[in-house]
Parts: C-alpha cells; sequence; structure tokens
C-alpha cells in the first residue's frame, strides 16, 4: 500500500468535458459522458444471466469498469490520516488564473494504472503552459514522502528512480 499525493496548478484553458471528467476522477461529481483523460480501463467479463445483454444473447461479454482514479475519501486505512481530492478554480484577479488540484490517496501496488494514465495526462497539460505538478510517494511503513515523477510513462520514485513495483 502506498501513500500518493498529488499538486497541480493547471491552465486555464480546461475544456468543460475535461473539468467534469477531473471532477469524476476526484470523487467530485457525475461519471462524464466521455472520457479523455483515462480511456484504459480494466474490463470484466460479465455473464450474469439477469444481464439483459447476456439474456438476450445467451453469451457472457467483456464490460469496461470505470472507476475513478483518485476519488478515495475518509480514514485511510493504513497509511493514517484522511483521503481527499479537491479542485478549485483560481480567479482571473490571481496571478496565475486556472485550476488548483490536490490528491491525497491510498493506492495498492497492483492498481497504479488508472492514477499514472490520469498523471500522465496531468504532467502533459503542465508542459504544455508550464503550470505545476508535483508528484509525491511511500510505502505505507516508511516515515516521509519522496518526490516521484515519470519517467518514460511510468510512475517512478524520486529517491531511486525505481519503477513500482
Amino acid at each position: 500500500m502506498y501513500e500518493l499525493l498529488v499538486t497541480a496548478d493547471l491552465p486555464d484553458d480546461l475544456s468543460e468535458t475535461e473539468v467534469a471528467e477531473l471532477r469524476w476522477h476526484l470523487g467530485l461529481g457525475p461519471e462524464p459522458e466521455a472520457f479523455t483523460i483515462v480511456t484504459d480501463f480494466p474490463a470484466e467479463f460479465v455473464d450474469d444471466p439477469d444481464d439483459p445483454r447476456v439474456a438476450a444473447s445467451g453469451e457472457g461479454y467483456w464490460a469496461a469498469v470505470r472507476l475513478p482514479a483518485l476519488a478515495q475519501r475518509g480514514a485511510a486505512a493504513r497509511i493514517r490520516g484522511v483521503l481527499f481530492s479537491a479542485l478549485e478554480r483560481r480567479g482571473p484577479e490571481e496571478r496565475r488564473p486556472g485550476w488548483a488540484l490536490t490528491s491525497r490517496q491510498e493506492i495498492h501496488a497492483d492498481d497504479f494504472d488508472l492514477a499514472t494514465q490520469f498523471i500522465r495526462w496531468l504532467d502533459r497539460r503542465v508542459r504544455e503552459s508550464a503550470f505545476d505538478l508535483s508528484l509525491h510517494l511511500r510505502f505505507y511503513e516508511d516515515d516521509a514522502l519522496e518526490p516521484a515523477s515519470l519517467r518514460d510513462g511510468e510512475l517512478v520514485t524520486g529517491k531511486t528512480g525505481a519503477p513500482l513495483p
């Protein structure tokens, strides 16, 4: 289990579609109609005879399981403290109008795929506009957060540069 802390200052030119999907991934809004931030969701086999599609065809099928990337809230199970995500718009009168995002999550080593896809999108958006993205990570038994980054599209720890397990 890992603690992941993400902070980002995003540009003001996010589309309504991007903001809606960001809100959903952070647990702040309903599921959007379209997905452009995270597009590769895990799949599960559906073979429930009560499912209308299975009942009609008599066969099961694979369906995407759409899960938000950073939507946990409440008391953390292993890392101590509180899990949360927030997204706030900065006003035009501020030094850098745009969006401020912060998320503190508890993530199992096997479940980093969605969070990594989300972080890749954040990284592309801040690089396009010279805004900021900060990532910190720690194994739940460690005492301190360490800087993390993307290397070749994968989340790595800053201390060793090692990819996650």
